[in-house]
């Protein structure tokens, strides 16, 4: 039934194709999304760049709604562009193009111009939606995307859109909708100069910098979410270990 819809309203004009598009997932999100935004003093008025960990086709227009009504870009995969449905719904925001695990020069420049230009641009570093739902190690090229760009960089942790759109690998352009609990953390916004201590003496650079933005998103998951990003306890030093009990003397 979906699909039949999406086909008709693909021959719509771009224009009111865009808003009769919008209005349906609109309404479609307030019915079976519960959404909790936490952190919207930290989102900033100047440009940024957003970083978010990834977990289901949901993420960009759920993100888009939080957002509203500020002006965000998100970079969005091509594979997008192969279905009727998908493609449409990527419409209802404002997109750039990334050709995904793969070093997409172009999509990085029209990145940097569009934060330099004055508007803010998302991106999900990991490149891929995780199917496991924890953080995979994000790719390289977001770093030299902030590094170009010079802008604040804002972390932002979605939980629950992969019950809200769960992936099928199977038939993409035909991913289902189901209710669920979706919650969005804002974190507090920082610049990749206040991560050079943290790097410092890397064998590599670039991945070290996107490891350390990456666990500023980690921080504001939930611990079954974090993955990869996961930091380990602290370890209790020796010193603060209760004495054994004494035993009595026979």
């Amino acid at each position: 039934m979906l699909r039949i819809l999406f086909s008709l309203m693909a021959r719509l004009p771009e224009g009111p194709r865009r808003h009769v598009v919008r209005t349906l997932m609109d309404s479609v999100w307030d019915v079976l999304a519960e959404e909790q935004v936490e952190g919207r003093s930290f989102l900033l008025d100047e440009p940024c760049l957003y970083i978010c960990n990834h977990l289901s086709n949901a993420d960009g227009f759920t993100l888009h709604r939080a957002f509203r009504p500020r002006k965000l870009y998100f970079m969005a995969g091509v594979k997008l562009q192969s279905t009727v449905m998908t493609r449409l719904a990527s419409e209802t925001m404002d997109t750039i193009a990334i050709k995904p695990n793969s070093p997409d020069i172009e999509a990085m420049r029209r990145a940097v111009e569009t934060l330099k230009g004055g508007d803010s641009v998302l991106i999900f570093p990991e490149g891929a939606r995780s199917r496991t739902g924890e953080l995979q190690q994000a790719k390289k090229g977001v770093s030299l995307i902030a590094k170009r760009a010079g802008v604040p960089v804002v972390p932002i942790a979605l939980m629950g859109t992969e019950k809200l759109m769960p992936i099928d690998d199977g038939d993409m352009g035909g991913e289902r909708l189901y209710r669920a609990n979706v919650r969005i953390r804002i974190g507090p916004s920082f610049r990749v100069e206040d991560l050079e201590p943290e790097i410092a003496g890397a064998e590599d650079p670039r991945q070290a910098l996107v490891d350390a933005m990456m666990r500023r998103v980690a921080r504001l998951l939930t611990p079954e979410y974090q993955g990869f990003y996961a930091e380990a306890p602290p370890r209790v030093p020796l010193t603060l270990l209760p004495d054994p009990p004494a035993v009595p003397s026979p």
